[in-house]
């Protein structure tokens, strides 16, 4: 599966760092001094969190919750899960491979969450430097960033290996809710318009 992924790691590197840029301000809250507060998310690192947010909108990472923000899940939904070519789709084998192999749940890969979390990073880091009109997402640039994240999974996953397997079946479990809840929100539309429609008033 890591391999699959990473082969397709080009392609996703602009549509994954578009997607954070466009979420990040709503997400964290980010008020008018928005690049001191983008600034700190990543000098701590807390950005892959999930988060809490108190009555001056200053978010609170929940650190219990790595990885399982709102911000992260979207993004992995949008670009990994969405349509017949991607590829929670093309491989989705795979996931039901891992899934026998550990605690009989699909789960995501290491290489997705590193990828993802990578981007809310650099997308904090454009945030961070005045919002530039040019900005390059590139491996150099944020290969570290990368490198940590992956880092972080292993250690997790040598360390805590339950709390791991449970970590990524729970993302993976966000991701087909929230797709779940996409395709529902899309019927519930077309049968709330039938509802509004006056079919007997209409002309014959």
């Amino acid at each position: 599966m890591h391999l699959q992924v990473e082969a397709r790691v080009p392609l996703f590197r602009g549509e994954l760092k578009d997607d954070a840029c466009s979420q990040v301000t709503a997400y964290f809250r980010l008020g008018s001094d928005s690049a001191a507060s983008a600034k700190l998310l990543i000098d701590n690192h807390s950005y892959h969190y999930s988060m809490q947010f108190g009555d001056d909108n200053t978010p609170k990472p929940v650190r219990h919750k790595p990885y399982q923000g709102d911000i992260i899940v979207n993004i992995m939904k949008s670009r990994y899960f969405n349509g017949s070519k991607s590829v929670g789709v093309v491989f989705a084998h795979k996931f039901t491979e891992i899934a026998k192999n550990k605690a009989n749940r699909p789960e995501v890969s290491i290489p997705m969450v590193a990828l993802t979390s990578t981007s809310v990073y650099a997308a904090l880091f454009w945030k961070a430097q005045g919002s530039p009109p040019k900005f390059n997402f590139t491996g150099n640039q944020f290969s570290e960033v990368y490198i940590f994240h992956v880092q972080f999974l292993e250690d997790l996953k040598k360390n805590a290996p339950q709390k791991f397997h449970k970590l990524m079946a729970d993302i993976f479990a966000a991701i087909e809710a929230l797709t779940h809840t996409t395709k529902n929100t899309g019927t519930d539309s077309k049968t709330n318009a039938l509802a509004f429609l006056d079919l007997d008033g209409m002309d014959k």
